[in-house]
């Protein structure tokens, strides 16, 4: 009975396969013309890997037209032929624009917030759309916060399903479990837990620190001083920016953004814009080093076209991923978030984490690549040059 709805389950609950169900069941009770709906996961790889074959497999009895290439289901036996279709949340643009009925998020804690508020919510408006958001607890992020807040929002439902809830193993089953898991990666994956540490964190106990000692919290800019520009750029990947100022003790980022699949020019109109609006006077650009490599379709690179917009970039000093890690865990004891303005950065930083070897049992110098890596780059190239420059 609720139109935003959350689902907190262990691993191996079966929450693919009931939400599949449960969007053919809203599909075939629909009285609609043409019903669409959506299941996304966090990968258009791993949706198929993970919900496309359970959704032919229940489509079955309902004379499913199926389109292999387009990820699509339509149930010819209702007679308006709702479809059901699998997205990754990796390519948003493939979802923008369209009308939908109803649609799963799943692992929404391994997807950016802005895909359901910026891109889904708006698809789901002229037809009163519904939204499952569900997952297992994976660290401190926006799946969490918005988990929490739902107990407050009208409108919003919430189901918690830990192993201890579903009893769906043995008592052996677990217990062999609880042997060989970390106690606070069983705490999160199997009682869901999302107070339990992101295994391998960067930067957890730097944000920590910054948190405790109140460095996140309300900081706005400050006009009058120069905002510096920093940017770590994307294509399909995202493409962040950040403003930032120098303060007496350290520095302050005051807001942070992103954007995927857009052009250079985007993001030169989007700083002019926000300048205009706001007010602030522009100091330094920084773009990372590759800004400077020329296009084979233009001939021309990054920062040709910062300079044509009488802008003068400055290149970020080109270190290693471990020495710009060592650095900015080094500045993190000066820096300053404005918290209201950047917090999909905050929750980046707490979730960017390094991949596990799973045969040698190490964690290995390398980060995983996730939402959380672009954030995390922004944050080193700003670590990188402010520790560098004066302060006011």
């Amino acid at each position: 009975g609720c139109r935003w709805f959350m689902m907190v389950a262990h691993r191996r609950a079966g929450k693919t396969v009931a939400a599949i169900n449960d969007l053919i069941e809203k599909a075939l009770y629909n009285p609609r013309e043409a019903p669409r709906y959506a299941y996304i996961a966090p990968f258009l790889k791993q949706a198929k890997q993970i919900a496309w074959e359970y959704l032919k497999k229940y489509a079955a009895p309902y004379d499913p037209k199926i389109n292999e290439s387009e990820l699509w289901v339509e149930l010819r036996s209702a007679p308006n032929c709702p479809r059901i279709t699998i997205y990754g949340a990796d390519n948003p643009e493939s979802f923008r624009g369209l009308y939908l009925d109803g649609a799963v998020l799943d692992e929404f804690g391994n997807m950016r917030e802005s895909i359901w508020r910026e891109i889904l919510l708006p698809a789901l408006m002229d037809r009163r759309g519904w939204v499952v958001f569900m997952g297992t607890p994976n660290g401190p992020n926006h799946f969490r916060d918005m988990w929490y807040e739902a107990d407050d929002r009208e409108g919003w439902g919430k189901l918690f399903l830990p192993v201890s809830v579903t009893v769906q193993f043995t008592p052996e089953e677990l217990r062999e479990m609880r042997e060989i898991m970390d106690p606070e990666e069983y705490a999160q994956e199997m009682e869901c837990s999302f107070e339990a540490s992101v295994r391998g964190a960067v930067y957890a106990r730097q944000m920590e620190a910054a948190q405790a000692s109140g460095r996140i919290g309300a900081f706005p800019l400050q006009h009058g001083i120069p905002v510096n520009v920093f940017m770590d750029l994307g294509w399909r990947d995202d493409t962040t920016m950040g403003k930032v100022q120098s303060k007496p003790d350290g520095i302050l980022v005051g807001h942070a953004m992103h954007a995927s699949l857009q052009p250079i020019g985007y993001y030169i109109d989007y700083l002019r814009a926000w300048l205009s609006k706001t007010g602030h006077k522009l100091g330094d650009v920084y773009l990372p080093h590759d800004a400077k490599a020329k296009s084979l379709q233009t001939g021309k690179s990054i920062i040709d076209h910062f300079r044509k917009a009488a802008i003068r970039p400055k290149l970020v000093t080109e270190l290693g991923l471990m020495d710009g890690i060592a650095a900015t865990r080094s500045a993190f004891p000066t820096a300053y978030f404005n918290a209201p303005e950047t917090k999909d950065l905050i929750l980046a930083l707490k979730s960017y984490h390094y991949k596990y070897d799973e045969e040698r049992k190490i964690y290995l110098s390398e980060p995983v690549h996730d939402w959380s890596s672009h954030y995390a780059d922004l944050q080193r190239y700003i670590s990188i040059m402010s520790s560098a420059a004066p302060r006011n």
